[in-house]
């Protein structure tokens, strides 16, 4: 038999209300309730002394400063080493983001509330109370893999507006990657003990106007998975960067669900058949008012070894040249005139957050660099896990859905899951076609994750080339 274990487990990361999420800038109302339930979700694999954890939550983002105080929580906790871990966010518009800065960069509360501290000091701790839970339900495991299909769900959103320029919109005409990659993990009887799911798609079938915390598509999905399969769901977001959900920014909850159910019975269509033992068919005799021949599917013995390993590797992305001091200061002093101006007219906080995005990016980089010279580049970690003839792979942006399907494309494994928005999320990653077409993600997304200036075009050939390196190192281990 192998010796491959495997445990799965759910902790609430309920965010505090009242309490004001970062994904949408113009975000009309400020959270006071929730729809369902923020999670954070693990799942714990060993095989032959080596030990990984993979965790997804239902949070915005986790920059690098709480990413890695997450990690050391769990190494603290568990004893799985800092390197075996891999973080995925949920991207979710409607949860918190942990960040290391007191101030937000917009909404109605400018700073961190007292409640907000809290919860972002509790954070690393219910990760860590995952994991051991996690553990506590390790069982004799295999694992298996499949890939689902989900037409007609997602859209590029690099709508062109016919001057040459983009906006966030339909794009048509643009590569969508629709492919669902779902890995299975069941215990030796075949019930399951978790199913991790990837899809790469901006979790905002909700919009802005709804007052209300939640996982937007996660949570149903999940829930829909597992009431098909059993055990614990746990979905991995994916290259989203430039996909939105092809209906999105609904006012009223209730189209997330329709949402998530898709994609759930594509992620369990792909592993239902897929079983990495070895089965034979057993006949056996039933008495009745008539003979009955009946058959059965059973697992033959022993089963073969399924081989677990990780690696990760910390590289530098470049990023474009940054604004000079001088156009800082001038940019800052026309939108702080017009954020007064617009504030004194009454406008509501749709209107001014956008505006304030800017002034706290703006100011913080004039104090950067009044210091030192801003960043040329910045420090970016990439993992990679083989579980059996799976393997999953984790990326630190939001990446457009080209790089990841390019990815997985190349990659050597049967079934391979791409996520982004891993350990600490770096901010959007376009391809270099997308450069001249500018718009938000190659041009002033980079101002919510506090970098000088967009990544390079170089940096998605970067990560596609270091990921598939990594994929061809452990496929050999």
């Amino acid at each position: 038999m192998s010796g491959l274990r495997a445990g799965a487990a759910v902790v609430s990361i309920e965010p505090p209300l009242p309490s004001d999420p970062q994904g949408f800038v113009r975000r009309a109302v400020a959270v006071r309730d929730a729809i369902d339930s923020c999670e954070v979700r693990a799942c714990v694999i060993e095989n032959e002394g080596h030990r990984i954890a993979l965790l997804a939550a239902d949070v915005t983002n986790l920059d690098s400063y709480f990413a890695d105080r997450v990690r050391k929580a769990i190494v603290a906790a568990t004893g799985i080493a800092y390197e075996n871990i891999l973080l995925n966010s949920s991207h979710t518009h409607a949860g918190l983001w942990p960040r290391k800065a007191g101030e937000k960069l917009h909404g109605e509360f400018a700073t961190l509330t007292d409640a907000e501290a809290a919860y972002f000091e509790k954070i690393p701790y219910d990760y860590a109370s995952a994991c051991v839970k996690a553990i506590s339900r390790m069982r004799p495991a295999r694992i298996s893999g499949g890939t689902g299909i989900a037409p007609g769900l997602a859209v590029n959103r690099r709508e062109r507006d016919g001057k040459g320029g983009t906006i966030l919109g339909w794009n048509k005409e643009n590569f969508i990657d629709e492919e669902v990659p779902t890995i299975r993990i069941d215990d030796h009887s075949g019930e399951a003990i978790a199913t991790l799911v990837g899809f790469g798609c901006h979790p905002v079938v909700l919009g802005g106007e709804v007052p209300f915390a939640g996982s937007d598509f996660l949570g149903p999905l999940r829930k829909q998975v597992e009431l098909l399969r059993g055990g614990t769901c746990i979905f991995f977001q994916g290259a989203a960067g430039n996909i939105l959900p092809l209906e999105a920014f609904f006012d009223t909850p209730g189209a997330e669900i329709p949402f998530g159910h898709r994609l759930a019975l594509e992620a369990v269509h792909s592993v239902v058949d897929k079983d990495p033992r070895e089965i034979e068919i057993e006949h056996i005799a039933y008495g009745s008012v008539t003979p009955i021949s009946l058959y059965r599917k059973r697992a033959k013995s022993p089963q073969s070894s399924q081989p677990l390993a990780s690696i990760r590797k910390v590289l530098n992305l470049p990023l474009n040249p940054s604004l000079t001091v001088a156009d800082m200061e001038r940019e800052l002093a026309e939108r702080s005139a017009d954020y007064d101006a617009k504030q004194k007219a009454g406008a509501k906080r749709d209107v001014l957050n956008p505006i304030r995005y800017h002034i706290s990016w703006l100011t913080e980089m004039l104090k950067m660099a009044a210091l030192a010279p801003l960043p040329e580049e910045v420090e970016g970690e990439i993992w990679v896990g083989r579980l059996g003839d799976c393997a999953i792979v984790g990326t630190p942006g939001e990446l457009f859905t080209e790089i990841g399907a390019e990815v997985r494309k190349r990659s050597p494994f049967a079934t391979t899951l791409f996520a982004g928005y891993c350990q600490g999320v770096l901010g959007y990653v376009s391809t270099p076609e997308e450069y001249q077409w500018g718009g938000y993600e190659p041009t002033v997304a980079q101002r919510g994750y506090g970098h000088p200036a967009p990544f390079a075009p170089a940096a998605s050939r970067i990560l596609i080339e270091e990921c598939v390196a990594l994929l061809e190192k452990v496929f050999t281990k």
